[in-house]
């Protein structure tokens, strides 16, 4: 009787009157038996929406007008589009990401696809699962709804997550009134706060956080926070941002939450005197660090708060850029490319882990043929990992990385392979296919040619010992036989043309990017001692130094 009622209040929710659903209700309807108490955010896609050619092409110019870098876009159609033509195929129109209050803590997520036909199911879980992980993932279907719990998170007892998100489906109207406010976009993501939160966070407070919001009450969050959602209009392309509030006054409270935060952090960064001198640099441009960061601020409408990015928005911040000194829109553009160079490193280095978890090892160095000559990098053997099964499928493994057939791909280098400030200072490093980054090959480092290479071969500890280094000449980014020798990586950070590279900037030093085996990445200063860089070079030397890393 209880699962009955259940049904036909969740069925009165999202049906009207007429038996008509809004495109909101359409959106909410599937995954009704996964929506509970604990539901804390949902994130929805219409993939019928998602064209990563046409959005590429709207995205780079309004990126570019801001200095950020957008070369990761160029990549990012040939990386979706396998896989958003595969579910294509299965008439998979829409993909949901949810969470809950109790998994939070292990950041975990479930997957929700609807299903035109159950027998899908084992199809849509090879193509949502990381490469060489769908076996580990968790999953089941509940009617023609597909729910994956990803291998990541599979260490939390299956059962105990199952109970968590489907025990006792509860209808979420603010879920409902959230998706109305954004609606016809092709992305939402919606936080839905549960009702349970509000008490217990108004018994805690900011006491943690620097003056003045350390005074401030926790109920101008639980009262300006009903429900918040960031939708994207990928057509025009635009963001919208709305915050939900209990009423007129709150969300006008929690504007100003916002401002005093902002007044916040530039207090703590003024104790940098980097930032005062930027500081003063843009004043002397005629503009205000707290205005403009204020000016991405949502403002208040009536009991919401409201910001829409769009063509316009972002013209009207540019005219305040352009009036700051190009030596400070260098410097920002920099700093930007540096943390895409990190994501870069760590992309990599996770995907060293994702085949060590396949095959029981790393790549080797280069494959070889019978007769022991190089044939293919070990960035191709990643390729898999790294969202580009298609390039992978297309080269011949068999022949050489120069060979006709091959010679192709020469020029489709994976821009996760090419550090961006390298790239933009050398554009040639894109079109040519070149790569940035290298391992470095030697007795007590990644070992020679075809050679098995696993973790317990890495007894200084995987914290204490370099996966990839960023090279200071670019190669091809197929060729075998380029790596960085142990022998001149130890001449010295930007000492050699055949060792690692120095291209980030460090106050008025120079600095390189390296990625450790455990997946964390490290600014080293060119000035680092030879001690302590053989110490993180070699894998087995038992020498290794402690090494202060620059941040």
């Amino acid at each position: 009787m209880q699962r009955l009622i259940t049904t036909l209040t969740l069925f009165t929710l999202f049906l009207s009157p007429a038996f008509a659903q809004t495109e909101s209700q359409r959106i909410i309807t599937p995954i009704a038996p996964l929506l509970n108490e604990n539901t804390a955010a949902v994130i929805h896609t219409d993939l019928s929406q998602v064209k990563p050619d046409d959005l590429a092409a709207k995205l780079k110019p309004m990126l570019s007008k801001l200095g950020i870098p957008t070369e990761q876009l160029d990549a990012a159609p040939a990386m979706l589009k396998p896989n958003l033509d595969a579910l294509a195929a299965l008439k998979v129109r829409d993909i949901y990401f949810l969470s809950y209050l109790p998994l939070l803590p292990t950041y975990q997520v479930v997957i929700a696809v609807p299903l035109d036909k159950a027998s899908d199911a084992d199809a849509v879980k090879q193509i949502l699962s990381p490469p060489g992980a769908a076996e580990q993932a968790a999953a089941k279907t509940i009617g023609n709804l597909f729910v994956l719990i990803p291998p990541a998170n599979s260490s939390n007892d299956f059962d105990s997550v199952w109970q968590t998100i489907t025990t006792a489906p509860t209808p979420r109207p603010e879920l409902l009134e959230a998706l109305e406010s954004v609606k016809g976009s092709a992305v939402q993501i919606a936080v839905i706060p549960p009702p349970y939160t509000k008490r217990v966070l108004e018994e805690s407070g900011f006491d943690m956080l620097p003056p003045p919001l350390d005074k401030t009450p926790m109920s101008v969050v639980t009262n300006g926070l009903r429900w918040t959602v960031l939708a994207a209009d990928l057509d025009k392309p635009q963001l919208r941002w709305v915050i939900r509030s209990e009423h007129e006054q709150a969300a006008r409270d929690l504007r100003k939450l916002f401002e005093q935060a902002v007044d916040a952090y530039i207090g703590i960064a003024e104790l940098s005197p980097e930032f005062r001198l930027l500081k003063e640099k843009v004043k002397a441009a005629g503009a205000e660090p707290a205005t403009f960061l204020k000016s991405f601020l949502p403002v208040p409408k009536e009991n919401r708060l409201e910001l829409t990015v769009n063509e316009a928005f972002i013209e009207e911040r540019t005219k305040i850029v352009a009036n700051l000194p190009e030596t400070i829109l260098d410097s920002i553009a920099s700093s930007a490319r540096a943390n895409q160079c990190q994501n870069h490193l760590k992309m990599i280095v996770l995907a060293f882990h994702n085949h060590h978890d396949s095959h029981g090892k790393m790549p080797p160095l280069h494959t070889v043929d019978k007769d022991g000559k190089p044939l293919h990098s070990w960035r191709v053997a990643i390729l898999p990992y790294i969202e580009q099964s298609a390039l992978y499928e297309a080269i011949r493994k068999d022949e050489p990385w120069d060979s006709e057939h091959n010679k192709q791909f020469h020029a489709m280098c994976p821009a996760i392979f090419q550090c961006p400030q390298m790239v933009a200072k050398n554009p040639a490093i894109k079109r040519e296919g070149l790569t940035t980054y290298s391992v470095i090959v030697g007795k007590n480092a990644y070992p020679e040619a075809d050679k098995r290479y696993d973790f317990h071969m890495i007894t200084d500890g995987m914290s204490n010992t370099v996966a990839v280094v960023e090279r200071q000449v670019p190669v091809c980014w197929m060729d075998p036989t380029q790596e960085i020798t142990q022998e001149e990586a130890m001449k010295g950070i930007g000492k050699s043309e055949k060792g690692i590279a120095a291209v980030h900037t460090l106050g008025s030093r120079m600095s390189t990017h390296l990625a450790l085996f455990d997946g964390s990445v490290r600014t080293i200063a060119e000035n680092l001692s030879l001690e302590s860089l053989k110490g993180i070079i070699t894998r087995n030397g038992g020498e290794w130094a402690e090494v202060k890393y620059d941040e």
